[in-house]
């Protein structure tokens, strides 16, 4: 099942056509919860798929790693795209999640692995389609909160996509069949 909830990612951008000229934008609005090293650098890939991808929020529990991943971002892209999250959109603290969800279409969730069901919950109640790191938990009550929620995604058309990476790199591939 993970590789079919992985499988999702590819067709994002046809399932989320309609709901993006709904509003009258043409542009797919992107959240950031967690701008660690790993948020920063999915952030990065997302922004770089399209150029039709809009960085509209951001949050984090501590203010340097929100401004270092904001500024990490920018100096990646200066020149070719203009990315501006304004200072009322980037959210500090253990409930900035809730606010930065709120304002996107997708949403990218790189926090600790212990708040992800949290996360993962809040945004599937709200419509959002969403990018997680693995682990997506850290215990079997964070397992069973993410599981219920992808069954109300599932249910919803959301797409849930989970970053395993070495699912599909063909030197893993490779080893794996000569194993």
């Amino acid at each position: 099942s993970a590789a079919l909830t992985t499988g999702g990612l590819l067709t994002l951008p046809a399932t989320m056509q309609g709901k993006m000229f709904v509003g009258g934008s043409d542009k797919l609005k992107l959240a950031l919860v967690g701008c660690g090293g790993r948020g920063t650098g999915a952030a990065v890939q997302a922004l770089t798929a399209d150029a039709d991808v809009e960085l509209v929020a951001m949050a984090d529990a501590f203010e340097d790693r929100l401004e270092g991943s904001l500024g990490a971002i920018q100096e990646h892209f200066d020149g070719e795209k203009t990315i501006n999250v304004p200072e009322k959109n980037r959210y500090v603290g253990l409930d900035g999640y809730r606010h930065a969800i709120d304002q996107a279409d997708v949403v990218i969730l790189a926090t600790p692995p212990g708040f992800r069901p949290t996360h993962f919950e809040y945004a599937i109640a709200n419509d959002k389609h969403v990018f997680m790191e693995k682990p997506v938990a850290t215990d079997a009550y964070g397992v069973r909160k993410v599981l219920a929620s992808a069954k109300i995604a599932k249910e919803k058309k959301l797409n849930v996509v989970v970053g395993l990476q070495r699912h599909y790199e063909d030197k893993y591939l490779a080893l794996y069949d000569k194993v």
